[in-house]
């Protein structure tokens, strides 16, 4: 969407996902942490939203660049400090084709 709905209450103050702030904070957890999760919402509900995994900074950022439309919101979270063993609501491995599966294994 190339037109903004000036019913939303557009301003030049607002929380920008690539603001030098931003990018920073990003950039750090990237580079000390691990990947970063994605929500990339799509502006007044044009679909629903996109959830991606990121760990190289240059990706996130050239995926924010070509895959948003203006008003798209978007939401990033830390890996590593979200996805935890105690968090999970499954989990398994895939079985060969005699539906065994290993024990042990290097991950």
């Amino acid at each position: 969407m190339k037109v903004r709905a000036e019913a939303d209450d557009w301003t030049p103050n607002g929380r920008k996902i690539l603001s030098p702030e931003n990018l920073t904070v990003i950039r750090n957890t990237l580079e000390n942490e691990g990947p970063i999760i994605v929500e990339h919402w799509f502006y007044r509900g044009s679909r629903s939203p996109d959830r991606l995994v990121f760990d190289d900074f240059d990706n996130f950022v050239e995926y924010v660049q070509s895959k948003s439309a203006i008003g798209d919101a978007f939401h990033v979270w830390n890996y590593a400090s979200v996805c935890k063993d105690e968090n999970e609501i499954a989990a398994g491995k895939f079985p060969d084709d005699d539906d065994c599966v290993p024990r042990k294994g290097t991950y």
